[in-house]
């Protein structure tokens, strides 16, 4: 599991596993298709605008339904100006694949209505590039610790993520025996669900030493100015007077360690209470992985891979335009739809199935009837004209020789 690849110093910006992954797949599945293109006589133009379609479109819907999904996540904080950086901000995942896809699909519909180009056809030869690319993408879910299997101990290829990952957190949340965290470990604060204690974000171990130290020391100069407000917490057993307490100091914290990517207004109280340091809390998180899982975004992979292969195959061997895009409609759900079985981080929440599985049946029966009626068409699109290269502009004249 990589989240960020490496830290790009100067900017103060992490480059994210996810990100390399998608960007990398989303080019060699442009490559493979404008190849496609030139080999069957397409206009490889189409084939790159459809791609810049893709890039913005799979994003834009991919975020879409993944907000719409778990606004919870993204309502609570109150502020409309964080709710829209929040909602912006893709470098660490948060995409469901089904909105990309559905999005890119009507966007590039309607482009090549509008451009006068065969749908069936073009569509055909972005099949198997699409396949590629959501199979690329899944290894940036796996970089990013997304997307993961259900916990079990049954195959010796079950992964364990670090500690702080989704995973790891949700198993937490969910008391799954064996997913308990030492009070160490333990954010105190107020959060959206109503509790006060959530494990220590994974981005304050992305910090320097320095600067969780520092963090400490900011924190300890608080203690000392608030001992009064410290024994009264440690007295009171009013838990009412308790979350009182806590806010002002937590406002005093927040004053003094201003609120970071890395979290070190959370961190801080937890080495001062603790006499941990730097060090000593990341050997601590070290000591606490996920439990055993499937890799579910390794197996999506492997299908996607496979598929991508059978496609790129088909259609040299297709019998009539459309075969392909309405193969993989047809064959990538009932994949998709057994790979939610195994996944533990979507919640069961359309119609009995999960949103996935509900949207794999939706596309499946698309992709089925596509195959039925398009055999009534003729097997040629009337639009898929072979596409010549403008011719090359004449040489220039020659100059006159000096004389």
């Amino acid at each position: 599991m990589f989240p960020v690849l490496f830290h790009i110093p100067g900017i103060n910006y992490d480059l994210p596993g996810y990100g390399v992954a998608m960007m990398i797949g989303f080019l060699l599945s442009i490559m493979w298709a404008a190849r496609r293109a030139l080999r069957s006589g397409a206009d490889p133009d189409v084939i790159l605008n459809c791609g810049f379609i893709a890039l913005i479109g799979g994003v834009i819907g991919a975020r879409a339904m993944y907000v719409a999904h778990y606004w919870d996540q993204f309502a609570y904080r109150g502020n409309t100006i964080e709710i829209i950086w929040a909602i912006v901000d893709v470098r660490r995942g948060g995409l469901e694949v089904y909105g990309g896809f559905i999005c890119v699909v009507v966007l590039v519909l309607l482009y090549l209505w509008l451009g006068k180009h065969s749908i069936r056809w073009y569509l055909d030869i972005a099949a198997p590039s699409a396949a590629l690319g959501m199979a690329l993408g899944r290894v940036g879910c796996f970089l990013n610790g997304c997307c993961w299997g259900v916990v079990t101990n049954q195959v010796p290829w079950a992964v364990q993520y670090p500690y702080g990952s989704p995973a790891m957190a949700q198993q937490w949340t969910d008391r799954v025996p064996g997913a308990e965290l030492p009070q160490q470990l333990l954010a105190f604060g107020q959060w959206p669900d109503g509790s006060t204690a959530v494990p220590l974000p994974r981005e304050t171990l992305w910090a320097t030493d320095r600067e969780l130290d520092a963090a400490r020391k900011a924190y300890d100069g608080i203690l000392a100015k608030a001992k009064e407000q410290q024994v009264r917490l440690d007295q009171t057993t009013d838990p009412e007077e308790r979350q009182r307490i806590l806010k002002q100091i937590d406002a005093a914290t927040r004053a003094a360690i201003p609120p970071s990517s890395h979290y070190l207004e959370y961190a801080a109280p937890l080495m001062s209470k603790y006499n941990l340091s730097a060090a000593d809390l990341r050997q601590l998180a070290r000591q606490h992985l996920s439990l055993p899982v499937h890799p579910t975004q390794l197996y999506s992979v492997g299908a996607l891979g496979l598929l991508a292969w059978l496609l790129g195959t088909l259609y040299w061997r297709r019998r009539f335009d459309g075969q392909v895009i309405c193969t993989l409609l047809f064959i990538e759900p009932p994949t998709r739809f057994v790979l939610e079985l195994l996944r533990a981080d979507n919640p069961i929440d359309t119609a009995g199935f999960t949103v996935s599985q509900f949207l794999s049946l939706c596309l499946s029966a698309v992709g089925l009837l596509g195959l039925f009626w398009l055999r009534r068409l003729p097997a040629r699109s009337p639009r898929a004209a072979v596409w010549e290269p403008p011719p090359e502009e004449q040489p220039a004249r020659k100059k006159e020789e000096c004389r």
